[in-house]
């Protein structure tokens, strides 16, 4: 991976914190509305916990876990953090199914692809399964559901370009289908993380929120259908993607949550309303809220930095393995790091 010599700024750093604060707290604000209708605009949405599964106040699911994993496997692969490489993705594999065996909350495909991986790991005499098997599972289970293609990928495609800010985009582009594919091998997954993942990538570098940067990078032919369903997202409300469980709907509802709120502000009370605005429109859309509102916060903080995420809800975020906001801020750091040149700055 190449890296740009000047490295990132302070407030890029903040951005990069901020885009996986942000999908932490939309991740905790969401969890509690999560399986129900869409909550009507007269009633309050607020970070309550509880819900179906029963949720601490400020207690993420598994869209902030396996973000977390894929973070950590970014770290710990190597001096250049690079996730395409092989022990990068066997730790995601490991972690992924040691974390699986003991989670309330996991999405059905990725469940189906989890336990595909580990029968597949078995016969070949292994415990924990490998990224070979994740992948391998992965097909086996399009194969057998081709017109599956659920949202849990998008909902950690922040992560994964997170190594890559300073990195040609060829490089991100590669990293965010390498970690989509583990578990997630429809088209549509794929493009919506590519475009997800880039544009998490250009608000970190430029402040600015614009899903469209990265149409270049998908097939020809299936940009003009992202176009249309792009356009569509900024004349809706997130409610009206009742089909949000599905990766379009959930791209599509992150987006009309975030151009619901457009244009961002340049005052920094101004622009903690408007993550906050964006958030409580994402966790009102119904059903899968916990992950759409993951989504929206991941860009809205890509482009706000966490210190725009209201410090009571920074107080209140925990979650799996044990994380608390200083946890998460710090792994952020921690994989970030090679693309600091002046590490004593303040982030």
């Amino acid at each position: 991976m190449n890296t740009s010599e000047a490295g990132l700024s302070a407030a890029q750093r903040q951005r990069a914190i901020g885009a996986v604060v942000g999908a932490a707290t939309g991740d905790a604000l969401g969890a509690p509305y999560e399986f129900q209708p869409p909550v009507l605009d007269s009633e309050e949405i607020g970070m309550i916990g509880g819900g179906v599964l029963g949720w601490q106040p400020g207690e993420w699911t598994d869209d902030t876990a396996m973000a977390i994993v894929v973070l950590e496997a970014s770290v710990a692969a190597s001096d250049r953090h690079d996730l395409r490489i092989d022990t990068a993705q066997d730790h995601i594999a490991r972690e992924w199914y040691s974390w699986s065996l003991g989670t309330p909350d996991i999405g059905t495909l990725t469940s189906q692809v989890v336990r595909t991986a580990a029968d597949l790991a078995r016969v070949d005499g292994h415990y924990a399964p490998r990224a070979k098997d994740f992948r391998a599972a992965a097909a086996s289970v399009y194969e057998e559901m081709p017109a599956s293609a659920g949202n849990g990928s998008l909902m950690r495609t922040h992560a994964a370009v997170l190594p890559y800010l300073l990195s040609p985009v060829e490089d991100a582009v590669d990293a965010i289908e390498a970690v989509c594919c583990l578990t997630h091998v429809h088209p549509d997954t794929i493009e919506a993380c590519v475009l997800w993942g880039l544009a998490v990538r250009h608000a970190i570098l430029t402040g600015e929120v614009d899903v469209r940067v990265g149409l270049p990078e998908l097939p020809e032919e299936s940009r003009q259908q992202w176009i249309e369903r792009i356009d569509e997202a900024e004349e809706s409300t997130p409610a009206m993607f009742r089909r949000n469980g599905w990766v379009v709907g959930a791209f599509q509802a992150a987006w009309a949550a975030i151009s619901g709120v457009s244009p961002i502000p340049e005052e920094k009370f101004a622009q903690r309303d408007t993550l906050v605005a964006a958030l409580e429109a994402a966790a009102r859309s119904g059903y899968d809220t916990d992950t759409v509102a993951c989504i929206t916060g991941s860009l809205i903080g890509a482009a706000l930095g966490y210190k725009a995420v209201p410090p009571e809800w920074r107080r209140t975020l925990f979650g799996w393995p044990g994380y608390e906001m200083d946890e998460l801020k710090g792994l952020v750091e921690r994989v970030i790091a090679p693309m600091v040149h002046d590490a004593g700055a303040d982030a």
